[in-house]
This record gives structure tokens, sequence and C-alpha cells, in this order.
């Protein structure tokens, strides 16, 4: 089979390095009587003062440079847990460091894996070549636990039919976590603005989440009168079962998470319009599991029944069917970019186009996988895998970051006429 997308040659592959320092709770008894942190605050405290100042300066010196603000987690860490025991040790002093430094851990946030990317324009696109376009890719980062958080790269498309990812800087920064209108089922992330984009991530918060940010669906959302923001509806899972949630951000420096609700909000893959229809929001849905349909709402947060538009019916995808991300508008209709389940699970990618006044209305699907699992692509964390939460289109040109085996990324494009004339009325 001759796939239609072409390889760009790059791969973005995980970095064990890149790395949080957050809390770290010890199991709650190692003794009868007394909790873990209890046992450990009084061996803290029965350091000789010199022994104390001495392996406070040992955890600042070898670690302070790979966090922003050590001693200040060490210090809100150690008030937490010291807290928890009704406990208390002068702010600013050795043992209180080194209390927080025992109840602090190093977290490997793409320690196992890097893979889902999507792809939006970049909120700078200052100091380009004519024909360079700025882009975001976002990032579901898998470590330890198989816990999911979410990254971000900045590439650059263009001139011509090219892609380069830039430099990922360190150290990482988790956001400052407030509850927005007042209840802790939504939440605000701020980011410090002197951060890179790279060093941001943003680690599960809330119980629904707190195995997993997974799956981020980014697409910059252009408003009726012109204003735009980003938007990324994601998966929330809690280790048993998932919601679907949306962030939104004007800049990528503060973010708003919300939960989705209503009928067509109950499965993975939700992937939202990048513009409102005829004053509709509309969404990719996939209820059941298997098939792509499409839902509206009025507040892009309340999501009502959805209509099936394309259930798997091609080989490639005779397991199941989903979307890959936003559609991407062209002057034909949308474009959505597809993913498929064939035997062996092995995952492919494909394409249709749904009418621009009338998304529910199929106009024309691709036959044959563009994209699919094949020789040096199958193995992987989880092999015969490629998927992406979104592509984009710059100077007639499809880009598809894409995972790979669930653990690297690679990026691929195909040209837009060359893919539309590929595929086939319905």
């Amino acid at each position: 089979m001759t796939l239609l997308a072409r390889d760009a040659g790059l791969e973005l592959d995980h970095d064990v390095t890149r790395v949080v320092a957050q809390l770290f709770l010890p199991g709650e008894s190692i003794a009868p009587m007394k909790p873990q942190a209890e046992l450990i605050a009084e061996r803290v405290r029965a350091l000789a003062p010199e022994q104390a100042r001495q392996i406070a300066r040992d955890l600042l010196d070898a670690f302070g440079p790979r966090h922003p603000d050590l001693e200040a987690l060490f210090g809100r860490n150690a008030d937490y847990v010291l807290g928890r025991i009704g406990e208390h040790m002068e702010s600013g002093s050795a043992h209180h460091t080194v209390m927080g430094g025992t109840v602090t851990n190093e977290y490997s946030v793409e320690g196992a894996a890097l893979c889902n990317p999507s792809i939006a324009p970049h909120p700078d696109q200052t100091g380009l070549l004519d024909g360079q376009l700025r882009v975001v890719v976002s990032l579901r980062q898998i470590g330890e636990g198989h816990i999911s958080s979410l990254g971000f790269v900045t590439g650059v498309i263009g001139p011509g039919e090219s892609f380069t990812f830039a430099s990922r800087h360190t150290p990482l920064v988790t956001p400052t976590i407030t509850s927005a209108e007042g209840r802790w089922s939504s939440y605000r992330a701020e980011f410090p603005p002197e951060t890179a984009l790279s060093q941001r991530v943003l680690m599960p918060v809330i119980d629904d989440e707190r195995n997993g940010i997974e799956d981020a669906r980014l697409v910059l959302f252009t408003h009726d009168d012109g204003s735009t923001e980003y938007r990324a509806t994601y998966t929330a899972y809690n280790g048993r079962s998932i919601i679907p949630r949306l962030l939104t951000s004007r800049d990528l420096l503060s973010f708003e998470s919300h939960p989705l609700t209503g009928p067509a909000a109950t499965n993975k893959g939700i992937a939202p319009f990048p513009r409102p229809i005829k004053g509709e929001l509309y969404a990719l849905v996939r209820s059941d599991g298997e098939t792509n349909g499409l839902a509206h709402s009025p507040d892009g947060l309340a999501w009502g029944r959805e209509t099936a538009i394309r259930g798997p019916v091609l080989p490639w995808e005779i397991v199941k069917s989903g979307n890959c991300g936003s559609p991407i508008e062209t002057d034909e209709g949308w474009l959505v970019i597809t993913h498929g389940v064939g035997p062996m699970r092995v995952y492919s990618m494909g394409a249709m186009l749904l009418d621009l006044d009338d998304p529910r209305r199929v106009i024309s699907v691709l036959p044959e996988p563009m994209i699919r699992s094949t020789g040096a692509m199958q193995p992987g964390y989880v092999p015969n895998v490629v998927y992406s939460c979104g592509g984009i289109l710059h100077d007639g040109v499809v880009w598809l970051p894409h995972g790979v085996g669930d653990n690297r990324i690679r990026v691929a494009s195909v040209g837009l006429t060359e893919l539309l004339d590929a595929m086939v009325a319905v």
C-alpha cells in the first residue's frame, strides 16, 4: 500500500530528564500507633543543628538548579505535612528545609512516553521569514504510574515543506492553582510570565483527573466578533472512569479548566470546531466509542445529543473509528482527520470532508489510510498505534504531528489538493 502522507524525517522522543518537584506523602503507617510522617518529623528534629544545615545545603545545591524556588516549595510541603500531624517547625530553619526535602520527590513527567500531539498557531508570530508559521504543539506526557500530563513544544512550519521543533527548555514549571467561579469542579492555572512555553506543565489537579490529563485536542477558536482563544478538550481519568473537560486560554499562560456535560459528553475524543457555524458551537464526538458523530452546544460546555455521521465501514477501521482532532476549514469543506482500528489493533489515519454549512453531511472520504502503523512505526509502548489529536493547514499543506507506538512523536504532511483528489464521494 502506498501511503499518501509523507514523513517529515524528524522525531520527538520522551526525555526522562524533564522532571517536576512535587509533594511526596509516604505510606500512612510503618508502625502500629504513629503515621510515617510523624516518625519522619521526629528523626528530622533529632538532627544536630550543623548536620541539618549541611543536609539542607546539599539538597539545595543538588536540586536547586533543577527546580525554580525549590526552598519555597520545601517550605510549603513541610508546612502541609506538619499541619496534618499537628506539628510545627520554624519557617526557614535548616530543620524545616530538611523536613520539606523528605516530603518532596522528583517526577519525570515523560519518563514512560510522549505521544498524541495536537497543533495550533503560536501566539507569537514575530521574527519569521516569509512563508513561515510558528506553531505550538501540545504533548501528552506519560510518567510513572501511567499518569499523563500536558506539555508543549514550539515549532516552525516553512518556508516550503519544512517543519522544525524548537529546543525544549528547563526547568519545568507547574502553575499556581486556584478555584474558578468559587467551586473546585473548575479551576484556574497561572504560569509565571517569564516562563517559556516548553517549561509549562499542566499536571492533574482535581480528583477527577488524578490518574491523568489525556489526549488534549488543541485548537485556536475564533468567535463571531473576531476575537480568539485557545480551546483544548481533554480526557480526565481518575483510575476508574473518564470525564471530558475543556481548557481555555487567551495566551497559553493562564488556563481555565471546566467539566463538559450533556448527553454527548460521555466518552473520549470530543473535538471542537474552530468557529461557530450559523451562531452554533459544534464538536465532533464519539459517544458510542466507535462512530464519528456531531453535537452542538450553546456555550461550549453543555453538549446536546449526538447525531451520528459516519461509522466504521472500511476494513482498516473495522473495530472502531474516531477523529484525530478539530476539523480544519477549507474552501471545499471541513476536513476531518480520522483514525481507524483494524485487525490486530492496528491503527491507521484517514480523512473525511464535511459540508461547511451543514457538517452533518459527509461529502467524501479517503478510502485508504494516509498514515498507517507499519514497519518501523509498529514498535512502541503500545505497538501498532499511530494517533494524532490535531493537524493544521498552512500554504496548501496539511501538517499532522502524530504519536507512534504511544511513546514518541513524528510529523507527516500531505498536500491539500492531493488529499482532496484522493477522496471519494459518499
